[in-house]
């Protein structure tokens, strides 16, 4: 790939990356509980049906482990937040890996320009 095609390539991520919206890292999880009181609908011998869901965020920051309620009307927010998170992390990758190349096609160019006694190294 040219310099060029890499430098256009590299502006669209970063044009991509502007266009993300609030994020935070993590995984939303659903659960159910069984509170076990006598008479409860989830210890019913024949056809037992837990409390739930409950929806649950846990992530990991500077360190750091937390786990979190999510209240259901606030589920679809944060599935979008974690869905921006998981693109943003995707393409600063495919930022860097294009970075790299564009270096690695730059230091090429640059020894094939530089006079046959630049190059070679004194054993």
């Amino acid at each position: 790939m040219r310099q060029e095609q890499l430098q256009a390539q590299i502006e669209k991520v970063k044009a991509e990356l502007l266009k993300l919206g609030p994020m935070r890292p993590g995984s939303l999880s659903q659960q159910y509980s069984a509170c076990q009181k006598p008479g409860c609908k989830c210890v019913d011998p024949v056809h037992p049906q837990k409390h739930g869901p409950f929806y649950q965020l846990s992530y990991t920051h500077l360190g750091k482990s937390t786990t979190q309620f999510v209240r259901p009307q606030f589920v679809p927010e944060v599935r979008q937040q974690l869905a921006n998170y998981k693109k943003f992390k995707a393409l600063t990758q495919q930022w860097v890996t294009l970075a790299l190349e564009l270096c690695k096609l730059e230091m090429q160019k640059a020894r094939s320009a530089a006079p046959p006694s630049a190059t070679t190294h004194p054993s």
